[in-house]
């Protein structure tokens, strides 16, 4: 059975992230998500992101992180 996970319930909460591009799991807490990806603050994702990815503010603590890019979320 293929079930979407619902998001909802994981806004403003500290979610576990698995990337494919990396071995180890991250973390951040998803604070808006759309169609094409996630807006993560803090943990180890924001910081992984604010240093491999464009963004137009490398320094806001608000990072985004496309859909594609994950592997799996599981909420910590």
């Amino acid at each position: 059975m293929n079930e979407r996970i619902k998001l909802d319930p994981l806004l403003n909460q500290l979610v576990r992230f698995k990337l494919h591009e990396l071995p180890e799991t991250t973390e951040g807490i998803i604070r808006a998500f759309d169609e094409h990806g996630y807006w993560i603050e803090g943990g180890s994702l924001a910081e992984y992101l604010r240093r491999t990815s464009p963004s137009d503010d490398a320094n806001s603590r608000i990072q985004f992180v496309e859909h594609k890019r994950i592997h799996w979320i599981q909420k910590v």
